[in-house]
């Protein structure tokens, strides 16, 4: 009988064969088109490249962290990758870049996925976070602390008038507002901590990955997370390209999955994730269900799977 590590083995070995049959054949379609004159040289297995990468996610270490282990995971395919700061500029500016393929200020991004950007751009679909996005708690003011005690449904935070803060051009703000809440916005993400400050609003609502991450950056002098309530809707972070990006797609895409067949995916998530999940005490929280109506069918599908029960398959672009 032959030991069960060694089936294992061969069974690695077997998809990462697969894997590089699949992007092999993606390089080969996107090298045969018409004016189209990718080379060596510029998949990076001869000499770096750069990626520029939308600077909040940049400045995001776990963020940061995924993009180059998936860029790692395909080196010996595609050569080495130079991760760039991006120019700093709205979310809904970048996707504007990214769309119209200006190179120059941005390659690839990691945002909350909705059905416009998964038609006007290439998703990459394999969650960044497991869904984590999708669970939320509040950075409140702390002169606001009495505010959110006992509140245990919709109902409870209609009545108190609690106010939502989130950016102009995420999804979550049109969430929040079919759900029923008050929500006030900026157009860029550095203007609504002055604005929670002030209290211009009373929540801040940021994934369970964000919240303990923008406290540490910013001093914990005036805010604090909320306690007692969890905010639950399907959601997940994507990364996404340009359409003509075919094949940095099928890259991404191959180094992710990579990563969740060796293992190198889990150890990035519990080091990065584990102890926000401890600290902020997700199951001692009451959660408020929110509906998500902007994901589709497909992603949701995929944020209720966790990726290490993937079939493997890499999608061709």
């Amino acid at each position: 009988m032959v030991p069960t590590m060694k089936l294992f083995s061969i069974f690695l070995a077997t998809i990462s064969h697969l894997y590089f049959l699949m992007a092999a054949e993606v390089f080969a379609e996107v090298a045969s088109e018409p004016n189209n004159e990718i080379g060596v040289n510029e998949i990076g297995a001869e000499s770096s490249e750069e990626l520029i990468y939308w600077y909040r996610n940049y400045d995001s270490g776990p963020s940061l962290a995924l993009l180059q282990l998936a860029l790692d995971q395909t080196k010996d395919l595609f050569g080495e990758v130079v991760i760039k700061r991006g120019e700093e500029v709205t979310q809904g500016r970048a996707i504007i870049d990214l769309e119209h393929g200006n190179d120059s200020s941005l390659q690839i991004i990691n945002v909350v996925v909705n059905p416009d950007r998964e038609k006007k751009l290439i998703p990459i679909r394999v969650a960044a976070d497991e869904g984590l996005i999708g669970l939320r708690v509040c950075v409140i003011n702390k002169e606001d602390k009495a505010l959110f005690e006992n509140v245990r449904s919709h109902k409870d935070i209609l009545d108190r008038d609690i106010v939502f803060g989130q950016g102009v051009h995420w999804p979550d703000t049109e969430i929040l507002q079919t759900n029923g809440f008050q929500v006030e916005t900026s157009a860029t993400f550095e203007n609504l901590f002055p604005m929670l400050e002030f209290r211009r609003f009373n929540c801040f609502l940021r994934g369970v990955s964000e919240a303990r991450d923008d406290l540490k950056r910013l001093g914990e002098n005036e805010f604090i997370i909320e306690p007692n309530l969890l905010f639950s809707y399907p959601s997940a972070t994507l990364f996404f390209v340009n359409k003509s990006e075919r094949l940095l797609a099928a890259r991404i895409e191959l180094g992710l999955r990579r990563a969740i067949l060796n293992g190198s995916y889990q150890t990035y998530f519990k080091k990065r994730y584990d102890d926000d999940i401890k600290a902020l005490k997700l199951s001692e929280r009451r959660v408020i269900r929110l509906n998500n109506p902007l994901i589709s069918d497909d992603i949701l599908k995929r944020t209720s799977e966790r990726p290490q029960f993937s079939d493997g398959k890499l999608e061709v672009y």
